[in-house]
């Protein structure tokens, strides 16, 4: 299974009071890169979220990004100062005693008072923090795997396409290679004929030469290794493991087949089709930078 290595994930859940959100980013990269930015009160998660990724994202650039509703802190609640509430109450009542005052202080008035309710943090512990945090990060996760998939699967149907134009051009290849080899022999064959008035004529060291040359000249060998490797290429696709960098190392042993084919054919139809299975294999080279 081929996997981009651009995706975006998103996961969203309760933190205490609050709300947290995870988000994931990943682009291309050769190796495996990953920068967090995370509110200092959970900073202590970072090695938990780094191993939870890597096991489900082998390759890429990767930006994770955690917030928390409100303040920095994973859990707040509202406080009542009693000192504060105490003192507040017992000057009201040395007032109105020693003035003479009438009236009640009600609730809304006595609470609008500053400091008698405050927001405090609550501390916890990187246990209770990570049970909370684990679900979300796992929803994120699952998120850009998705993305991830299905833009894999789109990269895939292109590269079926040019590995069939390849196919294609090498069944040419190999069809047109016996009679290749036909007419070389009957070149020789005449030029042999020239040659038999010659004086000089050592037959044996020729036909020594014009076998040598034949063997390089074939081009089947190398045909067979390269029908090998394309569908070495396509079981790869279909692969439940990451394969870029085995299809990177792939395309690079189909080019050193195309390029030994072209050296070796004399042959104009060979030749034009060497050139197509070499465009092809060079876009695919792009493409398989794409996948994880």
């Amino acid at each position: 299974m081929l996997l981009s290595m651009t995706g975006y994930g998103r996961g969203e859940g309760p933190f205490g009071v609050r709300r947290v959100q995870v988000e994931i980013r990943t682009v291309n990269h050769r190796f495996s890169e990953m920068s967090f930015r995370l509110p200092r009160s959970i900073a202590m998660l970072e090695n938990r979220m780094r191993e939870t990724i890597q096991s489900r994202i082998s390759r890429g650039k990767i930006t994770v990004n955690v917030t928390i509703d409100g303040i920095d802190a994973p859990v707040t609640r509202l406080r009542l100062n009693e000192e504060i509430a105490a003192s507040y109450f017992e000057i009201l009542n040395e007032l109105r005693q020693r003035f003479a005052l009438s009236g009640d202080l009600d609730l809304g008035t006595f609470l609008s008072l500053p400091d008698v309710l405050v927001w405090e943090s609550e501390e916890i512990t990187e246990e209770a923090a990570w049970s909370q945090l684990e679900p979300v990060l796992e929803a994120a996760v699952q998120d850009v795997h998705a993305m991830k998939m299905r833009e894999g699967e789109n990269l895939a149907r292109d590269v079926r396409e040019r590995l069939a134009a390849i196919e294609r051009a090498l069944q040419r290849i190999v069809d047109r290679v016996p009679g290749m080899l036909q007419d070389y022999q009957r070149r020789i064959a005449d030029r042999l004929a020239e040659l038999k008035t010659d004086p000089d004529f050592n037959q044996a060291r020729l036909e020594a030469e014009i076998v040598l040359y034949a063997d390089r000249t074939d081009c089947t060998e190398e045909c067979v290794r390269l029908r090998s490797h394309v569908e070495q290429f396509y079981g790869l696709i279909v692969s439940p493991e990451p394969a870029g960098r085995k299809l990177n190392f792939l395309l690079q042993e189909m080019n050193r087949e195309a390029n030994t084919i072209g050296s070796k054919a004399s042959d104009v139809s060979i030749a034009r089709d060497v050139i197509e299975i070499k465009e092809e294999i060079e876009k695919l080279r792009e493409q398989v930078q794409n996948f994880e």
